[in-house]
């Protein structure tokens, strides 16, 4: 290992030395942090009081090794194959969209709406977060998880054994011929692709160079594509439609569900105040 010193303050040198200047200092000292805690179980108060103790050799592989892929923008999630959603500890790992804040809001949206299904479909589920955290929340329900990646579903299927949660999954692609959703399902919710091509290069680099494109983008010309097939796939349901959206497309998501005849169809914003979340009846 390329270290000066085997102490905790030159390998959060090392953390800030080795990721500049694709993070800031803070951004990397909250990693070494964040690394520290989960592979030796230190917390922020031990690791500033320490800064001088001397670790161990194993101990310096497990908090050294994260840095060369952390250095090579590849997202903390990935790096330490885990994420924490909704109260639960679920598996990642490259090939697998990182679930995001915005969208643990909207299960806690469709939570405290007051609806109570009978059988939930979440459609392009990636790891399996939002099925798995609505079944947390409705244990009765029947839950579905569909996605078109076989490597989502193999990471959603080990996190439904992880977690304890009944989920079924399937793999099929909401664009093709056999998608539909059950008659029974009374709540369909997704967070499909919405960013369109033409903004990849605003993305983080960890980001556009890591995350899976097929889960992040959607062709210009048609940005409501999943949106709309979605939709018309649950017009002859008696059901709630719940959407995460792009933040610019949201009232254009609501306005297609009002000329197909949804109702009760609002635009809610995240915690940051932007319009996020579409909510509709049918």
């Amino acid at each position: 290992m390329q270290i000066a010193g085997n102490t905790v303050g030159a390998v959060l040198a090392a953390y800030v030395q080795r990721l500049a200047p694709r993070y800031e200092r803070p951004e990397s000292l909250a990693m070494a942090r964040i690394i520290f805690a989960e592979r030796l179980g230190w917390d922020r108060a031990r690791l500033e009081l320490a800064g001088s103790q001397a670790l161990s050799e194993s101990e310096l592989l497990k908090v050294y090794l994260p840095i060369k892929r952390l250095a090579a923008g590849e997202p903390l999630q990935y790096v330490l194959g885990k994420v924490y959603f909704h109260g639960l500890e679920l598996s990642i790992a490259p090939g697998v969209l990182i679930p995001r804040p915005e969208t643990e809001e909207l299960v806690e949206r469709i939570a405290a709406s007051g609806i109570r299904p009978r059988c939930i479909m979440d459609i392009g589920t990636g790891g399996g977060a939002i099925a798995l955290a609505l079944k947390q929340q409705f244990s009765a329900a029947r839950v579905i998880g569909v996605d078109v990646s076989s490597v989502a579903l193999d990471q959603a299927r080990a996190n439904g054994v992880r977690t304890g949660l009944d989920v079924e999954w399937m793999q099929v692609d909401v664009l093709g011929s056999a998608f539909h959703i059950p008659e029974e399902c009374d709540l369909v919710v997704s967070n499909p692709p919405y960013i369109p091509i033409s903004e990849r290069d605003s993305l983080a680099d960890h980001v556009k160079d890591h995350e899976p494109a097929l889960a992040l983008f959607v062709d210009d010309a048609d940005p409501l594509l999943f949106f709309r097939v979605i939709a018309t796939s649950a017009a002859d349901r008696s059901c709630a439609l719940w959407f995460e959206s792009h933040r610019d497309h949201a009232a254009a998501v609501a306005a297609m569900l009002e000329r197909a005849g949804w109702q009760q169809v609002h635009v809610l914003q995240d915690i940051s105040g932007a319009p996020r979340f579409i909510s509709a009846m049918r």
